[in-house]
């Protein structure tokens, strides 16, 4: 098999760069009318292409589209609230297509801690998220579910400065680094 520079060498002896160029990249335009068909041709089939497929093949969709959501959260610095381990954990339901009870039947997690964790009235612990990645068959692994939550406890460290405050307040001895 040949590799790219033998190819381009074998190429350039006939060709000039530019028409290596032209020949592989399309370089088509198209008046506003033929543009306008291609466009409707285009959702046509991808319309016929979305009706055929199974619900199978949209879950697995669906989960990676939340999934590629998450690699791109991941990316930035800032923690944004709608992507709170809840509202991920509701997306995630919602995709499953199932009820939370039956959410938590698959997690072995009690129904009402499922129910306070959505609604962020209790903390999600590690084991729930070595659950989630299993339920997920690993393509949302455990350890995306944690840095969900730990963007969001990052935050809250960051803002609670009441919290911090009262904390601060019972500390006793404290060290004296500064020079």
């Amino acid at each position: 098999m040949k590799k790219n520079k033998e190819i381009y060498e074998e190429l350039s002896k006939v060709y000039t760069d530019e028409e290596l160029v032209e020949g592989y990249l399309i370089n088509e335009t198209l008046e506003p009318e033929e543009q306008k068909k291609a466009v409707e041709e285009f959702r046509r089939l991808r319309l016929e292409r979305l009706k055929s497929m199974s619900e199978q093949e949209i879950l697995i969709s669906k989960v990676l589209q939340m999934k590629f959501l998450l690699k791109s959260y991941f990316q930035e610095d800032n923690f944004d609230p709608n992507f709170s381990f809840a509202n991920q954990l509701k997306a995630y339901i919602n995709i499953t297509n199932r009820s939370n009870k039956e959410i938590a039947e698959n997690l072995d997690i009690h129904p009402t801690k499922l129910s306070r964790i959505l609604n962020e009235k209790e903390n999600p612990n590690i084991e729930l998220m070595y659950r989630l990645g299993k339920h997920s068959d690993e393509e949302i692994p455990a350890y995306y579910w944690w840095r969900i939550y730990s963007k969001q406890f990052e935050n809250k460290i960051k803002t609670d400065l009441e919290k911090k405050l009262n904390e601060t307040k019972k500390v006793k001895g404290q060290l004296d680094i500064r020079a």
